[in-house]
């Protein structure tokens, strides 16, 4: 059974569009505490504001994609009620989207080129066929 990869790319895509807002809102709130937005030479203090960046950066992809709910396309969530904000969701989303930018691109940017194999595959399949029955 072939696997669509377009439903696939849509999610990624949205998710790396989220990120990107999210580290925007995390660039932000860095650059109103002062002691976030400079690395620390005393190692435990350096592990606890990396920490503290993370948990600023879930929270900041979690109120982005609260916030982006109206733009986003209702096949994305599961819901058993159609009023019902699918809050579970909405903070797995925050959580992918927590993840940084660079990483989604690069699984959109390997998810195109296997949208692109497969394309290729199949012109070369349809033209093989071609040539078996002239």
């Amino acid at each position: 059974m072939a696997f669509d990869t377009t439903v696939l790319t849509e999610i990624v895509t949205i998710v790396a569009a989220l990120s990107v807002a999210s580290e925007r809102l995390v660039e932000i709130v860095k650059s109103y505490i002062p002691n976030l937005n400079k690395a620390l030479e005393d190692e435990k203090l350096e592990a606890k504001r990396q920490a503290n960046i993370q948990v600023i950066s879930i929270i900041s992809g979690t109120v982005t994609a609260a916030l982006a709910t109206a733009a986003l396309p209702n096949d994305l969530f599961i819901s058993h009620a159609s009023d019902a904000v699918p809050w579970i969701q909405i903070i797995g989303l925050g959580l992918l989207a927590s993840g940084g930018s660079g990483l989604w691109n690069s699984v959109l940017s390997y998810l195109v080129s296997v949208k692109d194999i497969k394309a290729a595959v199949a012109k070369s399949d349809k033209k093989a066929a071609g040539m078996l029955n002239p």
